[in-house]
């Protein structure tokens, strides 16, 4: 991967994601499972190089719990 992520510093990467709970989020949508929230951000990773990347969340109403569901490149431009 571009920003250096590997099997090796998965813990890393998992640790970069969790870093974009800090951002704003925006409702995506409502699902019957949940509240979809996406969060545009940056993360910069082994090699030094940062990536915007957008990531989404759901609010599970069943457990009210925040749950990660994926993430990919952000290519809006600033």
């Amino acid at each position: 991967m571009r920003g250096g992520y590997t099997h090796a510093n998965w813990e890393r990467l998992a640790e970069d994601i969790r870093s974009q709970l800090e951002r704003d989020a925006e409702l995506s949508r409502k699902t019957e499972y949940g509240d979809l929230f996406k969060i545009r951000g940056e993360i910069t990773g082994p090699k030094g190089i940062s990536l915007r990347v957008i990531t989404i969340w759901m609010t599970e109403y069943k457990s009210g719990q925040t749950k990660f569901i994926t993430l990919f490149p952000d290519k809006k431009e600033v």
